[in-house]
């Protein structure tokens, strides 16, 4: 107060009033009906405002006013916006046509949050690392009847070696976060190369990776066993006759 003996405290959201502390009335503190606003009278005094059950209408630009008594009657104020903040209620969902592809072929897939607000922002990594920009697909967030907004982001490109490990599994994962308070909820699965022959042609490369009970592994087992029973014998011959020509 710099000397001066206070006169009143004033709160305003949007313009309007909604609470004031006079020290000399009595009582000495007030309450104004301001649609969003719901003052908690008996933990609010000339230092501090406490709002109850804040809703998406109580966001907006809020103003406090201090005023000094006569002979001066300095006043000065502050102005700050308060966001209401509304994270989704779960993690977000990914969504693709399957979970086993080939290498080549195209892959799409969604992520969807759940409705929130500020709409969530989307991310995509494979394996922990950002996915390449022009693989993203941005579709308009969808408004809800509450006020709140759910986002989808999308996901295309061609696999690649590159988007699997020695396994044969591409980690994919899908974060979603909200404001500046880093509300984060992340959701991830797992993609296979195909383990089983697709118009007669195997899986190239990474297809050996798989697990030996698959289908690409049965198979070559099987014509291996048939090759070893076959030709075994005839080279055993030809080892024979070698041995009588130089003995």
């Amino acid at each position: 107060m710099e000397g001066d003996t206070l006169y009143s405290v004033k709160w305003y959201k949007g313009g309007k009033e909604f609470f004031r502390v006079v020290p000399k009335d009595n009582p000495p503190a007030q309450t104004f009906n301001v649609e969003g606003v719901q003052v908690n009278l008996a933990a609010s005094d000339q230092n501090q405002v406490v709002l109850d059950n804040l809703n998406l209408k109580s966001e907006g630009r809020y103003k406090c006013e201090v005023s000094a008594e006569s002979p001066n009657f300095q006043t000065v104020y502050d102005v700050a916006e308060m966001s209401i903040v509304v994270p989704p209620r779960d993690s977000p969902m990914i969504n693709s046509p399957k979970t086993i592809y080939r290498i080549g072929e195209e892959f799409t897939a969604n992520c969807s949050s759940f409705p929130s607000r500020p709409p969530a922002t989307i991310t995509w990594t494979i394996h922990d690392k950002p996915v390449m920009k022009e693989d993203i697909v941005h579709y308009p967030s969808t408004l809800t009847d509450g006020g709140l907004e759910a986002s989808v982001v999308g996901l295309h490109l061609r696999l690649g070696d590159a988007h699997f490990d020695r396994k044969g599994k591409m980690k994919l994962t899908c974060t979603a976060s909200v404001g500046r308070m880093r509300i984060d909820g992340h959701t991830v699965v797992n993609i296979s190369i195909a383990d089983v022959p697709i118009n007669g042609d195997y899986p190239k490369q990474r297809s050996l990776t798989l697990d030996s009970r698959s289908g690409v592994n049965a198979g070559i087992s099987q014509t291996m066993t048939f090759w070893n029973w076959r030709f075994c014998p005839a080279i055993l011959l030809v080892v024979t006759l070698l041995c009588q020509t130089f003995g």
